[in-house]
């Protein structure tokens, strides 16, 4: 039938919602907006009108007064709720229509338009999550990400399986640097769907933000690891219960499980890391013996978080300056709260060497001076004054002027580490510039097994730390110098005296 018939039945018929609602249904599969509009709009006014005349609630709801309801009564709300119930889908149709409507306008980059076809397809179907997620993208876009934020939410509870609205609600996060809320998002929508367009991507650049890169070499470094894993097949009972502080990927923990303690307490403070020990733990089947926390370890408590106190602790939180992830405090809590009284700590101790070492390339890593005839020296503003840089001396080109020579001894297992300071006398060996003293340490897991990273082994995932000299001092083989070297339990500094 043509639009033309289907008018003329409508003027005829101006009373007969049917004859609208063909009407409506036939300029919506045209893309004829304006009269579908109109036409839904006679659809709903007539059968309001009649729902008003023929079905009040408020009449056909009232009991007789000998009690119950009749045969023809029963009839009447029967057919009342069949007739609501069509009325419901029709306007639910209805809101769909507005809704494509609105799609229209927005690829025609009519936004504004399409903002009030989104809006009135919620005022006729206030659950329409997918005009929801318009609006949200349109306020992202004006970026109101406060109010596109609220519609993405406003679509996820109407729709709680809506990937989109997870992936553009973490949008909003992430533009906000609300990193781990991003992640979460991103995550419940790589869930519902890992083939949304970019969201692989998404999700990759946030967990960079969280997830140094050090992680790679340290959990490829096969020293390190079998290294520790000896010392556990050494330590672990099957009556073991193990505590490992700082999962990262949950490795040690593993070990711990495999080497078959009964359990393991594993912990985490960065969310997202906790989430993945969590996954690798579940992935290689040990769910049963592992338990990963996202906290910190002096959060944990036994009796909340442990059933019971741990009969080993191992923990590899050691940057290349053996203290600054803190971990002298952390092993101390543990002993204090956590620990059994013979409980076995893994490492048991720790010796810190350095040399110093002539290197005008190490020097110039962190300095500058006249570059292409140009004085850049004021940028040494910016040139670290006090901390230690990272980097393997191999490396770079450079001379020792002394024998290595020991530091600091750290004790994991004896009496509480206080800060410390010391001058050490250091014979010179070969003459040259003194431009940096590196350091390094040896990590002793039990009486027998230790981890080195000296730089004249082995490499490790530790680099060395190095403090520069500056400015370099002149030393001559034979003569004896002073090294002030002091360490506050979370950061070792070595000077020149």
């Amino acid at each position: 039938m043509s639009l033309q018939a289907l008018k003329q039945q409508a003027e005829m018929n101006s009373c007969d919602d049917q004859v609208w609602l063909r009407l409506a249904r036939f300029c919506y599969q045209q893309a004829n907006w304006q009269e579908a509009i109109a036409a839904y709009d006679r659809t709903i006014e007539i059968r309001h009108q009649y729902a008003a005349e023929y079905y009040d609630p408020d009449v056909i709801l009232v009991a007789p007064a000998s009690g119950g309801l009749g045969e023809s009564q029963n009839q009447v709300l029967d057919q009342a709720f069949a007739y609501y119930q069509d009325t419901l889908e029709i306007e639910v149709e209805y809101a769909d229509f507005y809704l494509e409507y609105g799609y229209t306008l927005r690829d025609r980059l009519q936004t504004s338009d399409a903002e009030l076809a989104f809006q009135k397809a919620i005022e006729i179907n206030p659950e329409l999550a997918a005009a929801m997620l318009e609006l949200g993208n349109i306020a992202y876009d004006r970026c109101n990400y406060a109010l596109a934020g609220q519609y993405f939410q406003q679509a996820i509870a109407h729709k709680p399986e809506y990937a989109e609205a997870y992936c553009n609600l973490g949008n909003c996060f992430a533009i906000q640097s609300q990193f781990e809320e991003a992640i979460g998002c991103y995550e419940n929508a790589h869930n519902l769907n890992p083939d949304l367009p970019d969201l692989s991507e998404k999700l990759n650049k946030i967990y960079n933000r969280f997830v140094p890169r050090w992680h790679f070499p340290m959990m490829n470094d096969t020293y390190r690891n079998n290294c520790y894993e000896q010392a556990l097949r050494k330590a672990v009972k099957s009556e073991s219960v193990v505590l490992d502080i700082g999962s990262g990927s949950g490795l040690l923990a593993l070990m711990a499980a495999r080497a078959g303690a009964k359990q393991v307490y594993t912990c985490e403070k960065v969310q997202v890391v906790a989430n993945m020990a969590r996954r690798i733990v579940e992935a290689n089947g040990y769910s049963h013996q592992i338990t990963t926390f996202n906290k910190l370890s002096n959060d944990l408590q036994v009796g909340v978080d442990l059933s019971d106190h741990a009969d080993i602790l191992v923990s590899e939180i050691f940057d290349v300056g053996l203290l600054a992830e803190y971990a002298v405090a952390s092993i101390r809590h543990a002993r204090e709260h956590l620990l059994k009284p013979n409980a076995q700590i893994i490492p048991k101790s720790a010796t810190v060497y350095a040399v110093l070492v002539d290197s005008s390339q190490i020097f110039h890593e962190d300095r500058v001076n006249i570059v292409s005839g140009f004085d850049l020296s004021l940028f040494n503003a910016f040139s670290k004054k006090s901390e230690y840089l990272q980097l393997y001396l191999r490396n770079f080109k450079y001379t020792t002027l002394c024998q290595p020579f020991e530091v600091f001894d750290f004790d994991f297992c004896g009496a509480n580490i206080e800060p410390e300071s010391r001058e050490i006398a250091v014979q010179i060996t070969n003459s040259g510039h003194c431009h940096a003293i590196a350091f390094w340490f040896r990590l002793w897991l039990d009486d027998e097994i230790y981890l080195d990273t000296s730089p004249f082994n082995q490499d490790t995932c530790w680099m060395q730390a190095v403090h520069i000299v500056e400015p370099p001092q002149a030393l001559t083989a034979g003569q004896e110098t002073l090294v002030s070297a002091s360490h506050d339990t979370a950061y070792i500094d070595l000077r020149l005296s």
